[in-house]
């Protein structure tokens, strides 16, 4: 049996590990060393929740004012990755 149009999209996003959400919108915990930019202290930032390709849990932090942008662990002590922890270039035993 032939699911209909939007089905599979649906049973799809059901069984996402993460919600979806919008950058527009706040919400969600606060994760330690996001709530203002690191470089100029900007408040007003773009914040997405996003996995990388090794499956790490992280928030996306850019700020407009200044361009800082930074990765920082959803299980992290405020510290931002490093390019190489996010880009993949540490490699694994």
């Amino acid at each position: 049996m032939a699911r209909r149009k939007g089905e599979a999209a649906r049973a799809r996003a059901q069984q996402a590990t993460e919600p979806l959400g919008s950058i527009s919108q706040p919400g969600g915990p606060a994760i330690p060393g996001t709530a203002a930019c690191l470089r100029c202290g900007e408040t007003q930032m773009t914040r997405i929740r996003m996995a990388l390709t090794s499956g790490k849990q992280v928030l996306f932090v850019s700020c407009p004012a200044c361009e800082q942008r930074n990765w920082f662990p959803l299980d992290g002590d405020g510290a931002p990755l490093s390019r190489e922890e996010v880009m993949g270039g540490e490699t694994q035993d």
